[in-house]
């Protein structure tokens, strides 16, 4: 019998705290009542497929525990976007949303429903198509055991907040399940700022994390001693060894790394008390690296409890191992899960691409996604009309609704034909190499040059995103320097060694078209100027020269 089952249908301990939601306290009396009246509509309405969607971590649980006492199969889509929604809708009968409690109904008794009870979650699977992965109760239970034992003593009584939603199976586990099981109350909320997270964060509290929050608190202040959390947890993908010290620096503690899978579940952990350290493996799991470099591992809570391959490298290390990358075509973007072949077949299917590539490229410690896209007759035009940074941005906007921030590509080429080998295969290393600039130009693509009447001349300038000076300046909002408009001016002028006066209006951007105006010379020793961006000043001056 499912341990869940017997605390849902139990009566014991009903003012034990479960969740709170801001200054709402929500007891165990409560969850049974909303778990219990949630499964009585869902049988009435004899429903067979129960998608889950719900951000609010209680009404994830309800939603959950209902679904499985109602007999039905709970779905668990791999992200929230507007179309995973509707593709989940057309997948189940009904889907649990924020909306949950008005349907609720009036309670009844729960039936003790046994271990062996299945839920379903879809990844981002090799094909480019969602991926169904099943797990039982009874994995999750003899996890949530297993964690117990291992930093039980360490957390306490805390209770849980965290970054990551519960729609992922580390969410699940570690926010929802383990907490359930061992008596700790948590945070509904997911929290996606540190400034609500510190703001919410009680004393001795239990933090489930994740790379893409630890890898920005530079700049927060570090936490007095006595608000410190007692355990940090993170998964999704490695978290850089830098920004584990800062961590550190700012939540007192060193993160527990949590290293696993949607099919496995946690498998192996380390804490980066320096830039070497090994991964081991949970008490109860084995891993060894094959001949080929690729991890196996076998664990209790992995279905059949076998030996599994992985598509994970590793070699061996110490008294573990350290991962090496991945095999197939599923990468880790910002701790999310990110399918290539999936992230292809959303460009493709749009009416400006004929064919795309998506390879992952590495900058320093991180990994961006970029894309390769042959254009259609449609997309030719457009991107003639927008620019290229413009363009770019309306295809992002287009998948935006398929795909999670870490699935849309941050950087693009536009080719004639996707890079291939003789045999027609991509790999990796040749996509990549289309992104390697050996020498970026300095100076725009210069149009038509005009000479008014009065002896004024314009110059059509247009500003191709991959000049130097976008390098850096910035990451998130490439935006050209002002000092680079000031020396085209004088290169364009003529000038020699001048002083300046000059007024920035606007940013100038990747893709834009500038006209840039240079009337006659005021005398012998001055030069006016001006760059138009349509109606438009972005930047005016004058040059003086002796």
């Amino acid at each position: 019998m499912s341990r869940f089952a017997t605390l849902l249908a139990g009566t014991d301990y009903p003012a034990r705290l479960v969740a709170w939601r801001g200054d709402e306290r929500i007891t165990l009396a409560a969850f049974r009542r909303d778990v219990a009246a949630l499964a009585r509509h869902l049988r009435q309405n004899k429903v067979q497929r129960v998608g889950l969607i719900c951000p609010d971590a209680y009404g994830f649980a309800v939603g959950l525990f209902a679904a499985l006492a109602a007999g039905a199969v709970a779905v668990v889509p791999s992200n929230t976007r507007p179309q995973t929604l509707v593709d989940l809708q057309g997948d189940t009968d009904t889907v649990v949303g924020e909306h949950w409690a008005s349907v609720a109904g009036e309670a009844a008794a729960l039936p003790l429903f046994p271990a062996s009870t299945r839920l379903e979650f879809q990844t981002s699977g090799s094909t480019g198509r969602p991926k169904a992965v099943v797990k039982t109760l009874a994995q999750f239970e003899t996890e949530a055991l297993a964690l117990e034992r291992l930093w039980g003593a360490r957390v306490a009584a805390a209770p849980v907040l965290a970054t990551v939603p519960p729609h992922h199976v580390y969410g699940l586990t570690f926010r929802i399940m383990w907490p359930l099981l061992s008596g700790r109350a948590f945070d509904v909320r997911t929290h996606d700022v540190w400034e609500t997270v510190l703001a919410a964060l009680p004393a001795d509290a239990f933090l489930v994390s994740s790379p893409a929050h630890l890898t920005r608190l530079a700049g927060i202040a570090a936490l007095a001693a006595g608000r410190r959390p007692r355990l940090v947890l993170s998964a999704g993908a490695p978290l850089p060894f830098e920004a584990a010290r800062e961590a550190q620096r700012v939540l007192g503690r060193l993160p527990d790394e949590i290293y696993g899978s949607t099919e496995n579940g946690a498998i192996a952990t380390r804490r980066q008390e320096n830039a070497a350290m090994a991964w081991r493996a949970l008490p109860g799991v084995d891993c060894r690296v094959e001949e080929a470099g690729h991890l196996a591992l076998r664990s209790p809570w992995a279905e059949g409890g076998g030996w599994v391959a992985t598509a994970d490298l590793a070699e061996s290390g110490g008294e573990g191992f350290h991962l090496r990358g991945r095999a197939d075509r599923i990468a880790k973007i910002e701790g999310k899960r990110v399918g290539l072949d999936e992230v292809e077949g959303h460009l493709t299917a749009l009416p400006q691409i004929d064919d795309a590539a998506a390879v992952v490229l590495e900058e320093g410690d991180a990994a961006l996604l970029a894309a390769l896209v042959v254009l259609s007759p449609t997309g030719r035009e457009e991107a003639g009309s927008l620019g290229l940074f413009r363009f770019t941005r309306l295809l992002r906007r287009l998948l935006a609704d398929r795909l999670e921030p870490a699935g849309l590509p941050r950087r693009w080429r536009i080719v004639d034909a996707i890079p291939s080998t003789a045999m027609g295969k991509r790999p990796a290393a040749l996509l990549a190499a289309a992104f390697v600039v050996t020498d970026p130009p300095r100076l725009p693509d210069q149009g038509e040059t005009r000479r008014l009447p009065d002896g004024t001349v314009e110059m059509e300038l247009g500003i191709r995103p991959d000049l130097l000076w976008f390098r850096g300046h910035f990451p998130d909002l490439p935006i050209l320097p002002g000092v680079v408009l000031v020396d085209w001016a004088i290169r364009y002028a003529q000038c020699s060694a001048p002083a300046f006066q000059i007024k920035f209006k606007a940013p100038v951007l990747p893709g834009d078209a500038l006209v840039l105006t240079l009337p006659p010379r005021l005398g012998k020793t001055r030069q006016s100027f001006e760059y138009r961006r349509g109606s438009e000043v972005v930047c005016s001056g004058v040059l003086r020269w002796s």
